[in-house]
């Protein structure tokens, strides 16, 4: 098992398409920090996106960057099918197989490689978030209660991110398929999207497409259902995608 994660994590940092995945990233992250605008994918249900005219200083752009995870976890997606993605579409993975290493095995190495790069992308984002709006512009006047409530942000918008990924991951699985699984995403996000366009009064619709951001961090029912769902798609998902992997005919 640690000898999958150790070869998963050499191919992804050799592989010119992490590179330029991560290049195109920060491309945007610089823009946004320039311009004072973030970048959004799927259906907007809310209107709480910061102002174009916002001068980004270091802790502004924090808060105001929250309000990207949609980005954030198409370009998780994005490296998770290098890394997943690849192995099952080339059939890499009867390697693995074939020297003694378990399905069960496998699906929880590929796990554990997945959340790490998960991670890796949120430390990196809001990172060079920080630091590049601290260099241009200052980093600003610390909000109130900024490091609980960036920790709660952080939190949740991470375990929503697993829980897309899952879902993707999922995809992956029964179909051996990186265009299908980038088309649910869209699809999904989309179809997540329109109960609370549609049924503004039902609470719980406004969070299923799980785009918790900093400014939701004070209410305690967006907090509270943001995880509940996340963590529902998470385990539904994590399980439907390893009994298919373990039922899958090679």
């Amino acid at each position: 098992m640690l000898h999958t994660i150790q070869a998963d994590f050499y191919r992804l940092f050799r592989s010119k398409g992490f590179w330029i995945t991560e290049a195109i990233l920060i491309l945007l992250i610089l823009a946004g920090v320039i311009f004072g605008a973030t970048a959004h994918f799927g259906v907007n249900t809310e209107s709480t996106l910061p102002q174009a005219t916002e001068v980004w200083t270091g802790f502004k752009a924090l808060t105001n960057y929250s309000a990207s995870i949609s980005m954030t976890i198409f370009f998780t997606i994005i490296i998770v099918t290098l890394v997943l993605g690849t192995d099952l579409t080339q059939n890499l993975y009867k390697n693995s197989l074939a020297y003694g290493v378990s399905r069960t095995s496998y699906y929880f190495a590929k796990s554990a490689v997945i959340l790490t790069i998960a991670l890796f992308q949120f430390l990196v984002v809001y990172g060079f978030v920080f630091l590049l709006a601290t260099l241009c512009n200052g980093m600003g006047v610390m909000p109130e209660h900024f490091v609980s409530h960036f920790g709660l942000t952080f939190l949740l918008q991470f375990l929503s991110t697993l829980a897309w990924v899952s879902i993707t991951s999922f995809l992956l699985y029964a179909s051996q398929s990186i265009t299908l699984a980038f088309v649910g995403y869209f699809v999904g996000n989309l179809f997540l999207s329109l109960p609370a366009l549609f049924f503004k009064d039902i609470e719980i619709f406004h969070y299923l497409n799980l785009e918790f951001q900093y400014s939701m961090v004070q209410s305690t029912t967006a907090m509270v259902n943001t995880l509940v769902i996340a963590l529902g798609f998470i385990l539904v998902f994590g399980f439907l995608g390893l009994a298919t992997f373990k039922h899958k005919d090679l």
